[in-house]
């Protein structure tokens, strides 16, 4: 996870992954008028793969589900720079925020890198993560790692077309990282805690409200999130390297598989529809690791790194199409 604010860089460069880049843009309007675009492809585009951000790259690339021939992208989307995590909703459209605008894009699914449906302005901080059931029509729920003005993240509550319309905020919630929204309309951020340091999971029900401290969860640091077709959490703690899968935080969790070791340094973390693979990257290498998943184990099987450059910090992931949940 990366920020953007210098001001803020000598608190908290060594709990981010990487410290500190460039500043805040500027709030400009609450929604960007809607617009088509056509991605750039190479070939003939499939209707599932995995997307890849870059932080300092400008693009999102679309690879093969499955890329043990460790096969170059299919599609790139020109998507903006400062880009920590990306989201595929409940349609297969892809989520983009980007940290350099502070606009959150939405991409139409369910094939690979399709055309743009439009964007909208968050203005209450830099957007970090997303999560929504319908990214077209309904709620995007959106983490920001931090607000403008401010040393905590929060959650902003925002629509395609009326942009960000609510920001949800909790004294234990420092920083924002993984953020998940359930097929039933609740939200989930975890967070670097305040102010003692270490990882909070919050929990919103009906992505409104003051938020809850979710009990029964351990973590060393905080991560990224992903809901199993079980309703089960999948969290990850970067500073462990561990994935740890856990049922309820509603605010009472349950430990249901793990703590279990992951190959690398990984922030974000995805699956499958099947629920078959969980994919991360490694922030180390660059490499993109695939994991065999269940609450039983978590097992690396193989890497890929093809068309990744480490000097522009691979991060997010996302699979299309992803966990039913």
């Amino acid at each position: 996870m990366r920020l953007l604010t210098s001001v803020l860089c000598a608190t908290v460069a060594s709990t981010l992954l990487h410290g500190c880049a460039g500043s805040f843009a500027a709030p400009t309007s609450r929604a960007v008028q809607l617009r088509q675009e056509r991605p750039r492809a190479a070939k003939k585009i499939p209707s599932s793969g995995i997307y890849i951000s870059q932080f300092y790259g400008s693009e999102i690339l679309g690879y093969p589900s499955k890329n043990k021939l460790h096969r170059l992208p299919l599609c790139n989307l020109r998507a903006g720079m400062y880009v920590n995590d990306v989201a595929v909703d409940g349609q297969g459209n892809l989520i983009v925020p980007s940290g350099a605008s502070q606009n959150v894009v939405v991409y139409q699914g369910p094939e690979m890198c399709g055309k743009r449906l439009g964007a909208f302005h968050d203005p209450y901080g830099q957007p970090s993560d997303v999560a929504s059931q319908d990214a077209a029509n309904g709620k995007i729920a959106v983490g920001n790692i931090r607000d403008h003005g401010s040393s905590a993240g929060s959650l902003s509550i925002c629509t395609l077309r009326a942009g960000c319309t609510s920001n949800l905020t909790n004294p234990k919630l420092n920083a924002a990282g993984g953020v998940a929204m359930s097929n039933g309309g609740d939200c989930w951020v975890d967070a670097m805690r305040h102010p003692a340091g270490g990882a909070a999971l919050i929990y919103f029900k009906g992505c409104a409200g003051q938020g809850q401290v979710a009990r029964g969860f351990r973590s060393k640091s905080y991560g990224g999130i992903d809901i199993d077709n079980q309703g089960n959490l999948a969290i990850v703690d970067q500073a462990a390297s561990t994935v740890s899968i856990y049922g309820g935080c509603n605010p009472s969790c349950t430990r249901v598989g793990g703590p279990y070791r992951i190959k690398a340094k990984s922030f974000f973390g995805k699956l499958n529809a099947a629920n078959t693979d969980f994919v991360a990257v490694d922030q180390t290498s660059g490499a993109v690791d695939f994991y065999s998943y269940s609450t039983k184990a978590i097992k690396f099987e193989y890497s890929f790194r093809r068309g990744l450059q480490i000097d522009l910090a691979p991060q997010g992931v996302a699979q299309n199409p992803r966990s039913a949940q």
